[in-house]
């Protein structure tokens, strides 16, 4: 993997050490909005993900993931298994204290494939809130996440740390 700061999670971490040094909805349920209309079970098992996600619940994410699931922050090296996957999703937790996720629009692009626009964002420890715009393409197989990719711009996230 390459340097922590070039990740996301390294570069939220890196903030909000810099915001105390100085400090996928908020505190809850009410940013994650999808559009409106029937989904297929691949969209609602992603939305679910999202959801937990931005409740901080990584129990109910890590109920996705298999031992052979992979996830994909890119620029970065993927991430394979259940623990590399842990320790991923845990560090964004640990790194803010309140996740928002906007999802702007889904869609199932051939069966098992599941394509969403969003915003990630996340409260850093004191108080400033960091946006990731996100294209992500999640593969589903029998109800379960086997390679989540999420394309962002890391530069982007480094002005928003400054």
């Amino acid at each position: 993997m390459r340097n922590w700061i070039s990740s996301r999670r390294g570069l939220i971490a890196g903030g909000a050490l810099v915001s105390a040094a100085g400090g996928f909805l908020l505190g809850g349920s009410r940013a994650l909005a999808a559009p409106e209309g029937p989904h297929s079970k691949n969209v609602e098992l992603i939305l679910t993900f999202c959801k937990a996600g931005q409740d901080r619940d990584l129990e109910k994410q890590m109920s996705f993931i298999d031992e052979d699931s992979i996830y994909h922050n890119m620029p970065d090296a993927p991430i394979v298994g259940r623990a590399g996957i842990r320790a991923l999703l845990g560090g964004y937790l640990t790194s803010s204290d309140a996740t928002e996720i906007r999802v702007l629009a889904i869609s199932e692009a051939k069966p098992g494939l599941v394509l969403t626009e969003r915003v990630d964002r996340f409260r850093i420890k004191g108080g400033k809130w960091i946006d990731c715009p996100v294209m992500g393409a999640a593969e589903v197989r029998d109800g379960r996440l086997k390679h989540w990719r999420d394309y962002y711009d890391n530069e982007y996230l480094r002005k928003q740390m400054a």
